[in-house]
């Protein structure tokens, strides 16, 4: 079937949402849905093949995420516009649909949900998933939704929106709110919700949020800092803030404590970053320990340099693992975690003097960010989901794109690739 697969309202270095959602279904299947004319088309499929289609229609004509409980039971995340900037107006949505699509319930959100207490309503949702991505994840009864938004007062951050599925009421998934926001991530690990945020100020940093759902309980850390020049943010210059030479990439739960987070970025944290290429880094950590210190890494390296909002502080990543060291490595990188613990990194490349697309690459590494299997090249002609993880089942990674070139590069592509 022909379908335009990309991330609509991705820009520069802010991300956008696929049209292209991708999970698991209760028996650990790979499945994938897009937005087709006012329809959500869930597939399900076999090895990758299509075993079942289910059709549901989109309650919000914006968007989201589709997801799977171990029930059967699906999960439609939608957006509208808060056109008239009531602090009231729910604009992001859930939707329960049982294993047939048939509807169950729909609870809304004003985005006020991971806002502390001293956040005024103009902090609250006006546009869903504006300058960001919208990600999905369920720890047993819990579903969190991370997603970027404009708010109210016309500024960019995230938030977060939580429910119990089974009696679809919101739950407290603690203060979470990052401004600019350019993309999110969301995984369980073990009890545990993490969330990944990357930041242009307010922090200017890819920030990790670890959440317990049970307690409302949530710390966030700055785990990986942006250069700017000096004085940027005291100068309101926002065409220099909101440039931080970086890319979300992807997080992946190694175990019940252990994570991996995979993004691009300038390796400098000096006026430097300016000319760099992006490069693909790993850092893998504890997310029982304090993510501001050396000892809670297993990836080993420090990045130090100059970073804050107005590029003024000096600070120390740890943890950084540098993966690739190419001018021709797309700002894009993706990742999962194996059934053995193995970690599968994705990226794109193109030639960085000729401009041709060259294909999709990945590389194995180990919970240390020590190479398992050097790079290798998936497809000369493959292109991945641009702003969607791909999926694990077993030692099998599959995701849903189009292809660069060849006869049939407008179809939408199950793509499977399998790790011996």
């Amino acid at each position: 079937m022909k379908y335009n697969v990309y991330a609509e309202g991705k820009y520069s270095n802010w991300e956008g949402v696929s049209t292209v959602s991708q999970f698991k279904d209760e028996k650990g299947n790979y499945c994938y849905a897009y937005n087709n004319k006012g329809n959500v088309i869930i597939i399900k499929t076999k090895g990758g093949k299509t075993d079942k289609k289910i059709t549901i229609k989109m309650p919000y004509k914006i968007f989201g995420a589709v997801t799977c409980d171990s029930e059967g039971n699906f999960y439609l995340v939608t957006g509208k516009e808060n056109a008239t900037g009531d602090p009231s107006a729910e604009s992001v949505f859930i939707s329960k649909y049982d294993a047939a699509g048939n509807h169950i319930k729909t609870v809304g959100d004003n985005g006020s949900s991971s806002l502390a207490y001293y956040y005024g309503s103009d902090f609250y949702g006006k546009i869903p998933f504006d300058g960001g991505n919208c990600d999905v994840a369920i720890n047993g009864d819990i579903l969190a939704v991370n997603y970027a938004r404009e708010m109210i007062s016309g500024h960019q951050s995230n938030s977060v929106f939580a429910v119990n599925t089974k009696t679809m009421t919101k739950v407290n998934a603690g203060n979470i709110y990052n401004s600019h926001s350019f993309g999110q991530r969301a995984i369980a690990c073990g009890d545990k919700f993490v969330f990944a945020s990357e930041g242009d100020c307010f922090p200017r940093t890819f920030n990790i949020a670890v959440s317990d759902p049970k307690s409302g309980n949530c710390t966030e850390y700055d785990v990986f800092d942006f250069w700017v020049e000096k004085d940027a943010y005291n100068t309101y210059n926002m065409f220099v803030v909101n440039e931080n030479f970086a890319h979300i990439g992807d997080l992946a739960a190694i175990d019940d404590h252990s994570v991996a987070f995979v993004g691009t970025s300038a390796k400098s944290l000096s006026s430097k970053a300016e000319k760099e290429t992006e490069q693909i880094f790993i850092q893998t950590f504890d997310i029982t320990k304090d993510l501001t210190q050396n000892s809670a890494y297993f990836t080993s390296g420090t990045r130090s340099g100059i970073a804050g909002n107005n590029g003024d502080q000096n600070v120390t990543n740890y943890g950084v693992k540098w993966v690739t060291n190419s001018k021709n490595v797309m700002p894009c990188a993706q990742l999962v975690a194996t059934k053995d613990g193995r970690l599968v990194v994705l990226y794109m490349k193109k030639s960085a003097k000729t401009g041709k697309y060259m294909g999709v690459y990945y590389k194995v590494l180990d919970k240390y960010g020590r190479s398992v299997k050097k790079e290798q090249l998936y497809s000369k002609t493959a292109l991945l989901n641009e702003c969607e993880t791909p999926i694990c089942v077993g030692n099998t990674v599959y995701w849903t794109a189009n292809a660069s070139s060849g006869k049939n590069a407008e179809n939408m592509h199950v793509f499977k690739l399998k790790i011996e």
